[in-house]
């Protein structure tokens, strides 16, 4: 009876156990997150799926910890076992531990209770902690995946050994015989090419609230933005030590900060740094002191003053980076600092005066800009530019790791030796930018002197930045006039058809706009002039620095349009210029006036090719072509033209003729008397010198039944220049100058050596002779006039009434002034006296021939006006 009551109150236990224990396991996932909750941090609550039993085991699916709505850590696959061997170990593996950064931010304050507790003592803590093997097969990181890697922590004979193997991140500490922490590898790649690497040995304090009696902590840095790798040594002894940072292998010592530590207060003091990584070598000092230190980050105390020396060709200058007693909050901060002072680099002079304030979370913090918060720089940028004060007025403006935000503004006054000075105003609004990130809008306006054009310029405009899109939505610029060289430009006005947008695209950049140049008058060196000219172009390229230029330039009444194409690569304009085939006369504003040239028939057409940079000035070269052209001239008739003009321009010298000559060609002048079949070559360079000398040749004029040559002549002249007369018909000559006293019939032929620098003679020694028989008849009533005043020489002149000339010979020499001297001598016979008797007669002849032409002129320009005129009113009935 006794044992039957045994086995049945044994069984009813076992069965109740039972009960309750398939309960508690069943509701593990209810219970636990309460019991949890009493050694989580506030906050901070538990949850997990449900256990699942595998041999010597347990495994959970999911596990979570969450504070508030954000999930903390998230371990997936977690199996928890025990493995019996030497000695017996707790086995955790998992397949991945996921954990979001920013949940920490959200995690209540810790209220810490007030009452005193006695801390833990470390060595005590570690040895209650049983042999464990811990393995994650991933390591996840929200924000930083890039860190992502595997962890395991293993139990040896002496000591916990803890790994971390990633792509970019490696670890391996040692926890050897609950004294010492060793770290064996400590290894971080950065972005942009830099790696960190730490090693340490430091022994362990007796418990939680004590630091470290002593150790050592090295570590390496490696940038990209500096040369040598960087060494960071801390050592300490009781409360004190030394942080120092130098270059690997010896190189420069860049800081030594003597520290002290004590209950209260984290000291740095008198510490000196360097920094070697610029264009020029940093100094300075630093002393910083933070209280309460032990009451945790968010109720810290900071006083900090740092220093930053610089020496240049402008002298030496301070900047002093202060900050005030005050309270440090990482997670809602408000920091006062006050950065005054000036930096200098070489002749770079750049001032500070920045009261801000530093406000937000610590980890991604916003500065605020005070009041008279004012940055100036000045100082040449370049060999050329000179930047004579440049101010960016920044208090109301913010800036966060997002960008600016808020007026973000800017005046520069700046000199250029070649291009000249000027003052421009930026005034915008800004939201979350920094360059190519965010929003920039402003308005611009300005004025400047542009030196190599002689022009005094205004500027206005409107524009935006965003991300990667830079537009000038509007531009207005005057100038007062455009010179260069003798050419000037009325009145030029610059405005945009469409906005100029630059996409600062990396791979593919994109720079586009249209402009419009126009100008109420274009005059030239020799006269000429363009009225009301229009420039319109179409740029292209990659940047305001790598563009090419098409466009089209025309003038009234009808000249154009001329193709303009050009390339800026940032130091050289190249381009090109093509003008179609026009008619001749739409240019007659091209020549000037007192040349009494009126442009009638024909086609021109013309192309250059130039080249502008600020060392070099215009490089030019190109070719201008006249076809069947006629004009009017002062003097006459023009028929016939062909004109080529290959050309080259160099600064102020001009090469006519490059691979072949200037060529013209005239079909008929009629000018005073008619000339036929012109040529004429020239070539070389203007102006001309001994090594570069103008050549003209191959000159032919058909005139008088006759030719008028020459052959060479070269400028500087140190040779007479040959002119050759060949057959000319004297009665075709005597008949123009309208001489009615005597007349005269037959060829001639001759030479003139010509000068055109000669102090005194443009042809001397010049000859010319009968090259067949010549008669001259002298004027009836011209003779017996002589007759009757004067016997004997009547009665010598009837021998010259017609005389039949076999052989003459005529000396000619014209001075500079324009003074012709003729000596002739005459061999002939009077067929009407005595045709077997010789008659020899030497002959003197002076006059100015200048004064003889302009006698001559007006007949022949009455002449020419009425056929010219008569022509106009034909056309005009047409």
């Amino acid at each position: 009876m006794l044992l039957r009551k045994t086995i049945k109150w044994t069984g009813t236990i076992l069965l109740g156990t039972g009960l309750i224990g398939t309960a508690l396991w069943v509701s593990i996932p209810r219970w636990l997150p309460v019991v949890a909750h009493y050694y989580l941090p506030e906050g901070v609550t538990l949850s997990l799926s449900q256990p699942k039993l595998q041999r010597m085991g347990v495994s959970i699916e999911n596990i979570a910890l969450k504070t508030g709505n954000c999930t903390l850590a998230n371990l997936d696959n977690f199996v928890f076992s025990y493995k019996k061997e030497q000695i017996d170990k707790l086995q955790f593996n998992s397949q991945q531990l996921a954990i979001d950064e920013q949940c920490f931010s959200m995690m209540p304050k810790n209220k810490q209770a007030e009452t005193a507790t006695v801390p833990l003592e470390i060595n005590s803590l570690l040895t209650s902690i049983p042999h464990l093997s811990v393995n994650i097969d991933n390591v996840l990181l929200k924000d930083n995946a890039r860190y992502q890697g595997a962890l395991q922590l293993r139990t040896e004979n002496n000591g916990r050994l803890i790994t971390y193997q990633g792509k970019n991140a490696q670890l391996g500490i040692l926890i050897k015989d609950n004294q010492w922490l060793e770290i064996k590898q400590f290894k971080v790649n950065l972005p942009d090419d830099n790696n960190i690497e730490l090693a340490a040995e430091i022994a362990l304090p007796l418990d939680i609230a004590s630091l470290p009696e002593k150790g050592t902590i090295d570590a390496t840095l490696l940038t990209s933005h500096y040369a040598h790798p960087l060494v960071f040594i801390l050592e300490w002894v009781g409360k004190s030590g030394t942080i120092s940072i130098a270059e690997q292998g010896g190189g420069h010592a860049l800081a030594l900060l003597p520290w002290t530590v004590t209950s209260e207060t984290i000291v740095i003091e008198q510490g000196r740094w360097e920094w070697f990584g610029l264009d020029q070598p940093l100094r300075g000092g630093v002393n910083i002191n933070i209280a309460q230190w032990q009451k945790g980050l968010t109720d810290l105390r900071l006083t900090a003053r740092l220093n930053v020396m610089t020496e240049g060709k402008a002298g030496k200058g301070n900047l002093v980076i202060s900050i005030p007693e005050t309270a440090v909050n990482w997670l809602d901060a408000q920091i006062p600092i006050q950065i005054t002072g000036v930096v200098n680099k070489e002749l770079m002079q750049a001032n500070a005066q920045l009261p801000v304030k530093v406000t937000g979370m610590l980890t991604d913090p916003t500065v605020e800009f005070q009041s008279g918060s004012l940055f100036r720089f000045k100082g040449p940028v370049t060999e050329t530019l000179t930047v004579t004060d440049a101010r960016l007025p920044l208090a109301g403006t913010t800036l966060s790791s997002k960008g600016f935000n808020g007026r973000l503004n800017a005046i520069v006054v700046a000199e250029d030796s070649i291009w000249g000075d000027y003052r421009v105003h930026f005034q915008g609004k800004a939201i979350d930018f920094l360059p190519d990130n965010g929003t920039w809008q402003w308005r611009y306006w300005g004025n400047g002197n542009l030196l190599p054009l002689k022009a005094r310029w205004d500027i206005a405009g409107t524009g935006y930045w965003v991300d990667h899109l830079v537009s000038f939505e509007k531009l207005n610029t005057g100038f007062d006039v455009l010179k260069y060289q003798h050419t000037t430009m009325t009145a030029p006005r610059l405005s945009l058809e469409s906005p100029f947008r630059w996409i600062r695209d990396e791979k593919n950049p994109v720079f586009t706009g249209k402009l419009k140049l126009t100008s109420q008058r274009i005059d030239f060196p020799a006269g000429g002039f363009l009225d009301k000219t229009d420039f319109i172009a179409t740029i292209r390229g990659e940047s305001p620095f790598n563009f090419n230029v098409k466009g089209e330039l025309s003038a009234k009444p009808n000249i154009g349009p001329i193709a303009i194409n050009t390339r800026w690569d940032g130091a050289r304009l190249r381009g090109q210029m093509r003008w179609p085939s026009q008619p001749i006369n739409v240019f007659q504003s091209l020549l000037p006036e007192d040349l009494g040239i009126t442009l009638d028939k024909g086609e021109l057409y013309t192309q250059a090719d130039f080249s502008i940079a600020p060392e070099q000035g215009l490089i030019a070269g190109g070719h201008l072509v006249v076809k069947q052209g006629g004009m009017w001239l002062k003097d006459g008739v023009l028929e016939g033209l062909d004109f080529i003009l290959p050309w080259r321009l160099n600064g102020d010298e001009w090469q006519l003729g490059v691979k072949q000559p200037v060529q013209l060609r005239i079909k008929r002048v009629n000018n005073l008397f008619e000339m036929t079949d012109i040529t004429a070559d020239l070539q070389g360079f203007y102006p001309a010198t001994e090594s570069k000398p103008l050549v003209l040749s191959n000159v032919n004029i058909a005139m008088l039944d006759g030719t008028l040559s020459l052959a060479k002549l070269a400028i500087p002249q140190h040779d007479a220049a040959i002119i050759s007369i060949d057959n000319i018909q004297l009665s075709h000559l005597f008949t123009l100058l309208k001489v009615t006293q005597f007349a005269a019939s037959g060829k001639v032929s001759g030479e003139f050596p010509f000068f055109i620098n000669n102090n005194q003679s443009i042809i001397k020694d010049g000859w010319l002779a009968n090259s067949s028989y010549l008669t001259l008849r002298l004027d009836k009533d011209f003779v017996d006039s002589i007759d009757d005043n004067n016997m004997s020489a009547g009665i010598a002149m009837a021998w010259l009434r017609y005389l039949e000339i076999s052989r003459s010979w005529t000396r000619v020499n014209l001075s500079n002034l324009g003074e012709l001297v003729l000596e002739a001598e005459i061999h002939g016979t009077n067929p009407l006296e005595d045709k077997h008797r010789q008659v020899k007669f030497n002959y003197r002849h002076e006059e100015n021939v200048f004064q003889l032409w302009r006698s001559l002129r007006f007949g022949s320009q009455l002449e020419e006006w009425l056929e010219k005129s008569l022509s106009d009113l034909g056309s005009e009935s047409e």
